[in-house]
């Protein structure tokens, strides 16, 4: 899955496929994997962000090329089109130029996201972040039960429960990988929750280093999860854990009784990690 960054002026409705421009390019994004995010806009020129998946043909993922597009004459969908078929713009690599970062401040839908995301999102202004950061306030990125949230990209990786210390530790690299892995949800480029269970485990152990390695991960039976990551010396290292179903957890809404929850997640826990091949 990529991103699409579309700037839209406040207000968002819930949904934000009812704006009518943002609805009308369901069509053109038909079969891309692409989730479209309301952005809200910069001050400079319109603009339209598109993070597609860069990878290799067996599934290992290498980040998202990032390329961008100016709204010319309000038409949203021939900048789109530029954005998707463009050259990749500058490198996202840490430090570098072509990140954003993206804070969840969705009130209509989540009330949490709403204040606490929009608290962070100001916050943020006043931070030395690296060169070519760009901060901005988005629609729904799901998980709202983990307020405020953030997305840094290209690299994919998303963070729960966010506070303005662990933005400039994510966004610098600070310390160690182990006193923020807590909150780290896991990357978008990868598989689902068992995989992001593994390689949360494996962030843990690796570090920093893991978030640029291409990796790849498969679900190996009912409980054996992998994950193949490249090293820049050209072997692979290959971690394997058992990853089983845990608690069951009531997910409430936004300062709202467990008592009143609709929807529940399953915990996932992780056992026996190892490193069983470098290849």
């Amino acid at each position: 899955m990529g991103f699409l960054l579309v700037e839209v002026a406040l207000p968002w409705p819930r949904d934000i496929s009812e704006i009518p421009e943002v609805g009308a390019l369901s069509g053109m994004l038909d079969g891309r994997r692409l989730r479209v995010q309301a952005v809200v806009p910069t001050g400079g020129p319109r603009l339209v962000v598109a993070h597609v998946r860069s990878g290799f043909d067996d599934g290992r993922f290498a980040g998202y090329a990032r390329r961008q597009a100016a709204v010319v004459d309000g038409d949203l969908g021939a900048a789109v089109a530029d954005a998707l078929g463009g050259v990749t713009s500058e490198a996202g690599a840490p430090g570098g130029r072509g990140r954003d970062l993206l804070v969840c401040t969705h009130g209509r839908r989540d009330v949490c996201c709403g204040s606490l995301g929009t608290e962070l999102a100001l916050g943020t202004q006043a931070l030395d972040l690296p060169e070519g950061v760009r901060c901005l306030r988005t629609s729904h990125t799901g998980g709202h039960r983990f307020a405020p949230t953030f997305i840094v990209l290209p690299e994919g990786t998303a963070w729960a429960f966010a506070d303005l210390d662990l933005v400039l530790r994510v966004m610098w690299r600070r310390g160690s990988a182990a006193d923020v892995v807590d909150r780290y949800r896991g990357c978008s480029g990868l598989g689902g929750p068992r995989v992001q269970a593994l390689e949360r485990e494996v962030f843990r152990i690796v570090g920093w280093d893991l978030l640029d390695r291409p990796r790849v991960a498969r679900e190996l039976g009912e409980e054996v999860v992998e994950l193949a990551v490249d090293n820049p010396n050209g072997t692979v290292d290959v971690w394997r854990g058992a990853v089983v179903p845990g608690r069951v957890l009531a997910v409430p809404d936004c300062m709202r009784p467990l008592g009143d929850a609709k929807k529940s997640d399953t915990e996932w826990v992780v056992r026996d990690v190892a490193l069983v091949a470098s290849e």
